[in-house]
């Protein structure tokens, strides 16, 4: 893929995964954008708080005539709302060094003002307290928003050097930069519509403003750069072990003092559901690094409060597996298309009536098998059968 054919295809399905303010059309509220987030450990101590403030110093340097607006959470926990200006992330640099150990870290800055829009600009940070992390196993999480066209030109060699320096800096324990929701302060009024973009383009990564509960246990986000630190990539073996493992000249490892950052590819990838919703390098990576992935990664939203669809633990651990290759009997099979007939073993999921389908995909009741695969759309209701609760088992996601 060159570079034409690469925004010729983005810019087919960019309004697709662009949502505008319904009492105000100029207004984006959300978006499919470049987003780099990094979880980092131990954030609270003085030195590693040092280093956040660098990253934002570092951030504002290369964008300050792209960023208009910000607020910093101040030790009374109130939001503090400000214009961006030079003077402004001085005293938010000051802040984040000089605030202490035991004080929580909350900070946005960013293209577009306000809390109810999103931007292609974007340096936030949200920090626990010390005795926060420590008692809760909380994390940090950093998050840098910037637009897709800065990958034009020269853009994706500028951008591997200035993730790299970021990853240098913030020595996250694992992270990603790639395809992902571009979300405003605001982002828990446009979970349902979060949650249609993700698993209608699987390559685009859902990142919150807070790390996974469990993310000190396992990484949580796989995209077109993936970062693990390198005493968890060592539990995969040695560096030759692990390229051995990707098996492929595409895919990059690219080390820094800390850890690793490994991208799948020269261009990120939408991962689009009925085109390509597993794109392969990044399969190849999901397989090679899978041992440290997170077992649970809880739910990515919160409930629905009006029938809407949101990621629920269930639905959530799903969308974390996504790029799982399927079993090799079930792959022999989906490679087969006079297969009709799934040994039971082969399935790998099984849903009742009523659920709302997590995957498109070709279905079997496992109480009336002699009706034969079903083909159901993702988020239709799974149906009855003569008006009975059933099973249904996934043959083959589409």
């Amino acid at each position: 893929m060159n570079e034409k054919e690469f925004f010729d295809a983005f810019d087919a399905e960019r309004w697709h995964v662009t949502f505008m303010d319904e009492a105000d059309t100029a207004k984006p509220v959300q978006q499919v954008g470049l987003v780099a987030v990094f979880y980092l450990v131990d954030a609270y101590l003085p030195i590693r708080r040092k280093h956040i403030a660098e990253a934002l110093k570092t951030f504002h340097n290369s964008f300050r005539n792209e960023l208009t607006w910000g607020f910093v959470l101040s030790p009374e926990e109130k939001m503090i709302e400000q214009a961006c200006t030079d003077d402004a992330i001085k005293k938010c640099i000051h802040f984040i060094e000089n605030c202490g150990p035991n004080t929580p870290l909350s900070f946005r800055w960013s293209s577009n003002a306000g809390f109810s829009q999103t931007s292609s600009y974007l340096f936030s940070a949200y920090s626990p307290a010390g005795w926060f992390e420590r008692t809760h196993k909380d994390m940090t999480c950093i998050r840098i928003y910037l637009p897709v066209d800065v990958l034009k030109g020269d853009g994706r060699r500028e951008l591997r050097e200035m993730l790299k320096a970021y990853c240098q800096l913030l020595r996250p324990l694992h992270g990603a930069a790639g395809f992902g929701v571009q979300e405003s302060f605001e982002w828990e009024d446009f979970q349902h519509t979060e949650y249609e973009t993700a698993w209608a383009y699987r390559g685009v990564d859902i990142c919150g403003p807070f790390a996974p509960k469990t993310g000190q246990t396992g990484y949580r986000s796989l995209n077109w750069y993936t970062f693990i630190a390198h005493h968890w990539l060592a539990k995969l073996g040695t560096p030759e072990e692990l390229k051995a493992k990707l098996d492929d000249d595409r895919i990059e490892v690219i080390p820094y003092e800390w850890g690793s950052m490994i991208r799948a590819g020269n261009w990120p990838q939408l991962g689009k559901a009925d085109v390509d919703p597993k794109p392969e390098l990044y399969v190849k990576v999901n397989e090679a690094i899978r041992p440290l992935r997170v077992d649970d990664i809880g739910s990515l939203h919160y409930g629905s409060v009006g029938g809407e669809m949101r990621f629920n633990q269930r639905t959530s651990n799903l969308w974390l597996r996504r790029f799982d290759a399927p079993p090799p009997s079930q792959q022999e099979s989906a490679d087969d298309p006079s297969a009709t007939k799934v040994k039971a073993e082969s399935f790998y999921l099984r849903i009742r009536s009523g659920t709302p389908c997590p995957y498109p995909g070709v279905w079997l009741c496992e109480e009336a098998k002699h009706l034969g695969p079903q083909t159901i759309a993702h988020g239709v209701p799974m149906p009855e059968i003569d008006g009975r609760v059933v099973t249904w088992q996934l043959l083959r996601a589409l």
